[in-house]
């Protein structure tokens, strides 16, 4: 088969909700600047840029959103924003997207990587994704996996199958295929199960095990073998693509087929359902984030006991604290620990860092009173 050039897709349309109040509606935090001078988008840009050609990156991003990237990356196409008109989660944003790339680039690998997430070691990525993509050549799904760093119950997980020691001397006289071993390099494991959020009991023992990895959801795949899984595992949803694929040019239809289409993430969609030796998992030490709460930012950018802080601040025996400020005026602590607060010009958020992951509990509250979302 002709080796296509790799496609990296990053997704842009989420609404963060768990880091209000700076991440809002109509400017989320992938479109922040939460650590340091570039929003989290613009550090997705860049590290794609480290994996392929500006020509060859597409965002994928709800139609409110196109015009903040067009602004925040002009060296994208525009060609390649991929628009969604409506939130219908991650299966349906992927299958859209593997139906745009497929129609330009039939047969071609795209690598999903994440407009909100932080990530340390981007060379790491880098070379992860390319080995991926060698895997995703041969049919496979491919994942770059990290291991825990703590027994998190708010993330998904992964099992891995390791070769007991009478599959390892079977392996010499018949030895595994090499997608099994290492690809460019790089480890390459089976699929065993995905563990979905685990209780603290479970998610310990996850920790302690050599055999389980955090699920970043880091996938590469070539776009026509994902779209025959939408075809067997999401065959309504797979017939309105087809739909889409045949009228790419008519935002009527596009719209029309796109809102019908069942709301559902890739992981319970497709991922569950397909058979394990199918999926090849990559670990990898990324230094790794999704920066889904204040809490887990403050763990990625500083040490427990010391504070992160972003504004005019004075504290007095204040410690493991994250205040992010306006700068427009001085916020002053004393006594405080383990606690996030972040002050915005309309509203300002105080709770605890383990209970960082109950904001969006926040902006369901304030749905309903219809105001500062």
């Amino acid at each position: 088969m002709q080796k296509h050039p790799l496609q990296v897709l990053i997704l842009a349309g989420g609404t963060g909700t768990r880091l209000w109040p700076a991440s809002r509606q109509n400017s989320p935090k992938q479109f922040q600047t939460l650590v340091g001078r570039k929003t989290l988008f613009q550090l997705a840009v860049t590290r794609a840029k480290k994996i392929t050609k500006t020509s060859n990156i597409f965002v994928a991003t709800n139609s409110k959103f196109t015009k903040t990237v067009c602004k925040q990356a002009p060296q994208i196409p525009k060609k390649n924003i991929i628009s969604e008109p409506a939130f219908r989660d991650t299966a349906t944003c992927l299958g859209y997207a593997a139906t745009v790339l497929e129609s330009r680039n039939p047969g071609g690998v795209m690598a999903v990587i994440y407009a909100d997430h932080l990530i340390q070691d981007e060379d790491e990525l880098s070379r992860k994704i390319r080995a991926a993509a060698e895997v995703a050549r041969s049919e496979k799904l491919a994942i770059v996996e990290i291991k825990s760093e703590y027994p998190a119950t708010q993330l998904g997980w992964v099992q891995v199958k390791r070769s007991k020691k009478s599959e390892v001397r079977s392996q010499k006289a018949c030895p595994p295929k090499p997608w099994r071993r290492r690809v460019l390099g790089e480890e390459v494991l089976e699929l065993k199960r995905f563990v979905e959020k685990p209780n603290l009991e479970n998610a310990k023992k996850f920790h302690a095990s050599k055999d389980y990895f955090w699920n970043t959801g880091l996938y590469v795949w070539r776009t026509d073998i994902l779209l025959d899984k939408f075809c067997l595992h999401l065959p309504g949803t797979f017939k309105r693509l087809k739909r889409i694929s045949s009228n790419l040019e008519n935002k009527k239809i596009i719209e029309k087929e796109y809102s019908a289409c069942q709301k559902i993430s890739i992981d319970y969609g497709i991922m569950e359902k397909v058979p394990t030796k199918e999926v090849a998992i990559l670990p990898a030490k990324l230094g790794w984030s999704d920066v889904g709460t204040w809490g887990s930012l403050k763990n990625e950018l500083s040490s427990d006991t010391k504070n992160l802080i972003e504004a005019d601040h004075v504290g007095i025996e204040t410690q493991g604290c994250l205040v992010r400020g306006t700068k427009k005026k001085l916020i002053a602590t004393v006594g405080l620990e383990n606690l996030v607060i972040v002050d915005t010009d309309d509203a300002l958020l105080i709770c605890s860092r383990d209970k960082s992951g109950d904001v969006k509990k926040i902006v369901e509250r304030l749905a309903e009173r219809k105001k500062l979302l």
